[in-house]
């Protein structure tokens, strides 16, 4: 029997997690990310605690396309798995792994079934006052790859950056890929990152490019390159026209042409604010007071001063980054060291058989060894005529 179309919800539904939970370690399949994200926007900002969220078996039906004579059936069975799932939230000197949901609670003849978050995920779901991505319930919904759902969160987290460098390890992890899944990785290219390139380009409201990072010869990381789609009517004749930025390969391109609900993809508009926090390691540059210092200083020293002195804290900085940048910044370390940095080193002097125009001492050792010999032979031959 075919499946029941999804019914679509208030596009007002938001999605917010902290970062650390966006980048956790978990595998879901694609119907329990599905309810998972459909929680998570149940929660609302001023709740303190969590709640039973109850959510009716023919509504879950509709999000999730399944048929509804079945869908009892079928909701259950996902509920199920996805109290086995474990997730994994790495932190500075603390690993947390916990389930997603601890109980699901269907009531007899009321076709619901209450569900709870775990309590340890209160600090990434609750009370969020920084640090966090948010995400449309609606587009998350349309996603027909669980793989998609995971790029857009971990991409989302860096819009506003529009980069981001990930170990392929790393990567692999936080997309829940098992050990024997996609090992080489062109099948990962293939599999995973060229289908999520043309669905978000199709569906959602940011897309990318990447660069492969070789370690040696084999590809040890991916550089995303984060585009932001504006939605901009330009009318030419009285007819739509789609325009599309040539920064973007030509199967993505053709991708987006074929939607008719994407009018435009506006290429970003890279500030300089955005170029000093390129500089930044990636690590730090979520932070509010290092995203405070380099606007500031920018603004009243313009872009060169503030350069340099990400430059020294870059090198310099031991512990606090963030102290020691504004320390920095302040008093303007980097301008000294960028000096010692322009410097001409001296050039060493050349070696006496490279000022003869030989290719290595060895050549020209041997060259003044036969030099002797011939004017030995010749001092002999003299000796010989007075005798």
């Amino acid at each position: 029997m075919a499946k029941k179309k999804k019914k679509m919800l208030p596009s007002s539904s938001i999605v917010t997690q902290a970062n650390e939970l966006v980048s956790a370690r978990y595998t879901l399949p694609l119907a329990e990310q599905r309810l998972v994200l459909t929680m998570i926007a149940r929660i609302q900002p001023d709740d303190e605690d969590f709640k039973e969220y109850r959510i009716s078996v023919g509504e879950l039906a509709d999000f999730l396309g399944v048929d509804k004579n079945s869908a009892y059936r079928e909701c259950r069975k996902i509920t199920k798995s996805l109290l086995t799932r474990v997730l994994e939230i790495h932190e500075p000197g603390r690993l947390l792994q916990a389930n997603w949901v601890s109980s699901a609670d269907y009531i007899d003849g009321e076709g619901c079934v209450m569900l709870c978050f775990d309590p340890k995920l209160k600090p990434y779901l609750l009370q969020l006052k920084g640090n966090f991505t948010s995400c449309k319930l609606e587009m998350m919904l349309s996603f027909k790859s669980q793989y998609t759902m995971r790029m857009y969160s971990l991409l989302k987290q860096y819009e506003r950056l529009k980069k981001r460098e990930i170990e392929m390890a790393e990567l692999r992890e936080m997309l829940g890929l098992r050990k024997d899944q996609h090992v080489e990785y062109n099948h990962f290219k293939s599999h995973i990152l060229i289908p999520a390139q043309k669905e978000l380009a199709e569906k959602a409201d940011l897309t990318f490019t990447f660069e492969e990072i070789k370690y040696g010869r084999r590809v040890g990381a991916i550089r995303f390159q984060i585009f932001v789609k504006k939605q901009v009517e330009s009318l030419v004749d009285d007819t739509l026209i789609p325009l599309i930025p040539d920064f973007l390969p030509p199967d993505i391109q053709a991708t987006i042409l074929s939607a008719p609900h994407l009018s435009i993809q506006e290429a970003p508009i890279v500030t300089l604010l955005d170029k000093l926090m390129a500089i930044v390691p990636e690590q730090h540059r979520a932070k509010k007071t290092v995203q405070a210092a380099l606007t500031a200083f920018e603004k009243k020293h313009g872009f060169e001063y503030v350069k340099r002195n990400i430059l020294y804290c870059n090198a310099k900085a031991a512990k606090s980054y963030a102290g020691f940048l504004v320390n920095t910044l302040k008093e303007d370390w980097g301008h000294d060291w960028q000096l010692e940095q322009n410097v001409p080193v001296k050039a060493k002097p050349l070696e006496l058989w490279q000022r003869n125009g030989f290719a290595s001492e060895k050549e020209y050792n041997d060259a003044m060894f036969r030099k002797q010999m011939e004017k030995y032979g010749k001092l002999e031959e003299c000796a010989a005529s007075f005798m």
